[in-house]
């Protein structure tokens, strides 16, 4: 907080409990500002003790803020469970998703050429691209050919969980998708925080060797596996029930989180990328907000700290094509195009291999 400007953002939290949502019809205005109020210092107050657990075991392991964050508020969120939200909550599911890329992307993109011609980050901006295709259209093509879960309120909730894809995690929470994928979106996110323990805990620890952690990655990876494949056995007998399709999609955002991400780290790890080219990698090719965060904050050293918000930037290119697609779905009744879902996918793993094969 002393590096932060304290008098603007007294005046931001002011104007935003008096403005967020201000229009909204409730019985009780004045009770439901009050939980904005609360909702702001409860996030002030995870940041802060987030922040501070951070730096009281860095001379055990360098795990970062986010890890703890997540925790404390999933833990949080498991104590309150008949919790209304209020205004601060409502905005930051609304917005706080597409603001923080907004910010993010603008940087980024205003020095992406710059970071094209940095040595030896090319393909690290390959992987970046073609990842995108390879592990958002490879989840699809699990949920629509072997899930038989052709439907944007499992593609959308299910793939935003098991990527923590933060673009497509917005887009669900904003109701672009519907309300049931709105609902599901925030389950399937929070599900696999569980595999993030491992996920934090084995990169920091392979960041401080500074060599990824191999013994442990392999099992995880086919445990995900597993996961991936109890889930497609129980969407396609789910036959439109929600509670088994949302079983199914816990199970399958578990299990495709830890594929995705332990996959990604494995693949560039023994095609020779060092380990902090492969964190800017791996967090742009999955569009990983939680890798995003904790190689911005330094868990993977000052150099991928400062160039991952370029290289997270460089697959925009791929998201038109991500959001179109799962558009026209909700216009077509739910259901997405198989074949181009399946041409997208092996465009990607064409250029997944490709990457592998330059470092």
């Amino acid at each position: 907080m002393g590096d932060s400007y304290l008098a603007m953002a007294y005046l931001c939290i002011g104007a935003a409990i008096i403005f967020i949502d201000s229009k909204k019809e409730v019985a009780k205005m004045r009770t439901y500002l009050a939980k904005g109020a609360v909702e702001i210092l409860t996030i002030v107050i995870i940041l802060m003790l987030s922040l501070r657990l951070s730096h009281l075991v860095a001379s055990v392991i360098g795990l970062p803020q986010i890890f703890f964050a997540m925790i404390i508020s999933s833990g949080l969120g498991m104590l309150l469970p008949k919790w209304k939200a209020g205004p601060t909550l409502n905005s930051l599911l609304f917005a706080g998703i597409p603001v923080l890329l907004t910010g993010t992307f603008l940087v980024g993109g205003s020095h992406m050429l710059e970071a094209f011609s940095i040595p030896g980050l090319q393909s690290v901006i390959v992987y970046g691209f073609a990842g995108q295709m390879f592990w958002m259209f490879g989840g699809l093509t699990i949920l629509i050919f072997l899930a038989k879960a052709n439907h944007v309120r499992n593609l959308a909730p299910g793939m935003a969980g098991g990527l923590s894809h933060s673009g497509l995690t917005g887009a669900c929470t904003a109701g672009d998708f519907g309300y049931t994928a709105a609902a599901r979106a925030p389950i399937m996110i929070n599900i696999p925080f569980l595999g993030h323990i491992f996920v934090f805990t084995i990169l920091a620890a392979s960041a401080e060797r500074g060599a990824l952690l191999v013994g442990w990655t392999l099992p995880l990876v086919i445990a995900g596996l597993a996961c991936v494949y109890l889930a497609t056995q129980n969407l396609r007998k789910a036959n439109g029930d929600h509670a088994v399709e949302v079983k199914g999609l816990m199970q399958f955002s578990f299990g495709w989180q830890i594929v995705a991400v332990f996959g990604s780290f494995t693949i560039l790890h023994f095609a020779g990328m060092p380990i902090e080219h492969a964190s800017m990698a791996a967090a742009s090719g999955l569009s990983h907000f939680g890798l995003f965060a904790a190689t911005q904050g330094g868990m993977f050293g000052d150099s991928a700290a400062s160039m991952i918000t370029f290289i997270f930037a460089t697959p925009f290119l791929v998201h038109p094509l991500v959001f179109g697609l799962f558009g026209k779905a909700t216009e077509n009744n739910g259901e997405m195009s198989s074949k181009i879902v399946l041409l997208i996918f092996t465009l990607g793993t064409l250029g997944v291999l490709y990457s592998a094969l330059s470092i």
